[in-house]
């Protein structure tokens, strides 16, 4: 009898009200939260489609490097900075030549002669992928060995040597070459043999072992050494806060041989936006539950009032008010949790096509996400209610 007195002048149109744009921000929230733990394993560095790699970084040439070649050298503030960020694991950098080089074929029937300038740089050992035994400097030996852009070969091959009636050249037999190499600098001028130890898909220059730079620099180097570009190996390449970073870093240009780090970066700022937009759906759909127990308590006044005063607990007077939000927003919550798990079935099966057959986890840390948003939700309701009960004026006996 005191539950069908105290709901008596509740409003069905308002309760539905609620209802429907509850559901509405619920079913948004639980399906952009399902679809970003259903994607997590993109993000996994160990995946297919996001693998560990290295970035290269270096400042970008404007127009002032023309006159300035300081401009693209990094200062040691600035190295700090970057190796500080969260998502960097390590951090090195290309140690280039301070000399002058210059390499000639040996000429036979298989190898045309050429003629020209080159260039090197060594990184850290640990990155070459290449057995140690083939990428060893001895001075006593002195042979040099090179690893290249497997680029330059195929630019070669399919653009140079067509164009000027020249035999093209495996890697199998460009690894067999040997050719002269000459070393200048610091009043000296020796020479040396050099050989292709391997080629390279994602660091676009000529790699000589480290221990020979520093013998080589230490020898024939001019100059300061300065670091321009750096080597930076990261947790997660797909984190979201690299993009972020370098995006505040315009002198910056980052190399690492795709957009994944920010195709990544975006997708997550899709995902929040669309939770953003359900939340934003669910505050007004709270503030007219608030608004409609408000009305609801108002409208009851005097008779909560003459409850308390035949002795009937505050505790009591709102338990069924407390009871009708909870049963109201577990539907709400399991018909939006129904509406997340079709969406998931529908995005599920383009999800395949990128290698993730698994979506269940993803729906299970949805529902316990649910039942804590519910619980919020009710717990933020049923404080507003006991407050306006516990603000209920008793009459005054006269």
């Amino acid at each position: 009898m005191l539950q069908k007195l105290l709901r008596q002048n509740i409003s069905i149109p308002q309760l539905a009200g609620y209802a429907f744009a509850a559901l509405t921000g619920m079913s948004i929230i639980f399906a952009a939260f399902c679809f970003s733990r259903d994607i997590r394993p993109l993000f996994e560095p160990a995946a297919g489609l996001f693998n560990p790699e290295y970035m290269v970084v270096n400042k970008k040439v404007t127009f002032g490097s023309l006159f300035n070649n300081r401009l693209t050298i990094f200062s040691e503030d600035e190295i700090e900075e970057i190796r500080q960020q969260r998502f960097v694991k390590s951090l090195t950098y290309f140690t280039p030549a301070r000399f002058r080089i210059q390499a000639r074929t040996i000429p036979s029937s298989q190898i045309p002669a050429f003629y020209t300038d080159l260039f090197f740089e060594s990184v850290s050992d640990k990155l070459i992928g290449i057995d140690p035994k083939d990428w060893q400097w001895d001075p006593a030996v002195g042979e040099i060995p090179i690893i290249i852009p497997r680029d330059y070969l195929n630019l070669y091959n399919f653009g140079f040597a067509g164009s000027q009636g020249l035999p093209q050249i495996s890697e199998a037999l460009v690894q067999q070459i040997t050719f002269r190499v000459f070393l200048m600098g610091n009043n000296r001028r020796e020479e040396y043999i050099g050989s292709i130890a391997g080629f390279s898909d994602d660091l676009n220059t000529i790699l000589v072992p480290e221990d020979f730079m520093y013998w080589a620099n230490e020898r024939f180097g001019e100059g300061d050494d300065d670091i321009s570009r750096l080597i930076v190996e990261t947790y997660n390449p797909a984190d979201p806060a690299i993009a972020e970073f370098f995006a505040r870093k315009d002198e910056y240009d980052v190399n690492n041989n795709d957009n994944r780090g920010k195709l990544s970066y975006f997708l997550s700022l899709l995902i929040k936006i669309v939770m953003t937009v359900g939340v934003l759906i669910m505050l007004p759909a709270i503030g007219l539950m608030l608004l409609s127990i408000n009305l609801l308590v108002y409208k009851n006044q005097e008779t909560l009032g003459n409850l308390v005063l035949l002795g009937y607990r505050r505790s009591s007077l709102a338990l069924p008010y407390c009871l009708l939000v909870l049963f109201l927003n577990l539907a709400v919550g399991i018909a939006s949790l129904l509406i997340a798990a079709y969406a998931q079935s529908i995005y599920g099966q383009q999800l395949v096509t990128v290698g993730i057959t698994e979506l269940s986890t993803g729906f299970w840390s949805t529902t316990a996400f649910a039942m804590v948003f519910v619980m919020i939700v009710t717990a933020l309701n049923v404080l507003w209610i006991r407050n306006k009960i516990n603000n209920i004026k008793v009459p005054v006996m006269g």
